[in-house]
């Protein structure tokens, strides 16, 4: 409507300000009586385009005005969407309402699939060890040119968890670019934390995204424990090792001895079972007579007279 009275200027109307407008003289035949509703053409009045339509149309232009912001080349988008909204209010469509329809909606659908290709990567839940670390955000842009936005990291908690600045992004068109925010803990557990993409003039652009942090502290006490139990499993090992190592070397000297000790316990168990003859035979072979050796002096072992029938030799 700006558009068109902005056309009529200086051809149909004048332009004046409301100072001039207040001072000029109104037309004496001009009427000053409003019409009702009742007396607009029943007719005409069913080929208007119906309030959903305005509905639709104000809810595409306001997508258009909240993605325009974070685009580098404005042009590309904004001027083909700016023509299909004013097709959208094209008197054309008035005897084709389901036509228009149709026509609204999938301007609408294809205008939101571009607006989501710029969004934020879904984040799982994650553990912070220490009272400062960092948070990454990736920030996806699926588009064919680069935007430029805010990112904003809100802690739910900000007495126990507390998080940095907002962070200025510039993603090139068919990148990601993760941001890291410093965080400081003040209490272990878990804390709500949401992240939340602004346009460069301050209007929320895509959903608000929600991840929890856990907070773990770990302090030197618990890291002298620590410490001191890997310690004693170590001494532990290398003593284990040595004694082994140790048995090892005793086992191979004795190895020797210890199977003489079986033939020699071998042998004592035959004498003990074999015959007395035997045993005698085998204490000669054992120990030969030598040629050089005196006969074997008798007299010693008995100092009576023989016996009848007793042989001695001489």
């Amino acid at each position: 409507m700006a558009a068109a009275l902005e056309g009529l200027s200086g051809q149909w109307t004048q332009p004046l300000s409301l100072g001039q407008a207040a001072k000029a003289k109104p037309d004496p035949n001009a009427t000053q009586r409003v019409p009702s509703a009742r007396s607009y053409p029943r007719a005409l009045r069913a080929r208007e385009l119906p309030i959903e339509a305005f509905n639709s149309i104000q809810e595409t232009q306001k997508t258009l005005d909240n993605f325009e912001p974070i685009l580098t080349a404005k042009y590309r988008v904004v001027t083909p969407f700016g023509n299909a909204i004013r097709r959208e209010m094209s008197t054309s469509w008035r005897s084709e309402a389901q036509n228009a329809t149709g026509f609204r909606h999938d301007v609408q659908t294809y205008l939101s699939g571009l607006t989501n290709k710029v969004r934020l990567v879904p984040k799982s839940n994650m553990t912070l060890s220490g009272r400062s670390a960092t948070v990454p955000v990736t920030v996806q842009n699926n588009l064919v040119q680069s935007v430029e936005l805010r990112l904003v990291l809100r802690s739910q908690q900000g007495n126990r968890l507390a998080v940095g600045d907002p962070q200025l992004v510039n993603v090139e068109g068919g990148h990601s670019q993760s941001v890291k925010f410093g965080t400081t803990a003040n209490a272990n557990g878990p804390v709500w934390v949401s992240a939340q993409l602004y346009t460069p003039d301050g209007q929320p652009y895509g959903d608000e995204m929600m991840f929890e942090v856990n907070v773990t502290e770990i302090t030197s006490t618990v890291i002298l424990v620590i410490a001191g139990g890997v310690l004693l499993l170590v001494l532990a090992g290398v003593r284990i090792y040595i004694q082994r190592k140790r048995a090892a070397a005793r086992g191979g000297e004795d190895g020797g001895d210890g199977e003489d000790a079986e033939e020699a316990h071998g042998q004592d168990e035959d004498d003990s079972e074999a015959p007395e003859t035997d045993r005698c035979d085998r204490a000669h072979t054992l120990v030969p007579e030598q040629p050089s050796d005196p006969e074997p002096d008798t007299g010693s072992q008995s100092a009576g007279p023989s016996g009848p029938g007793e042989k001695v030799d001489h």
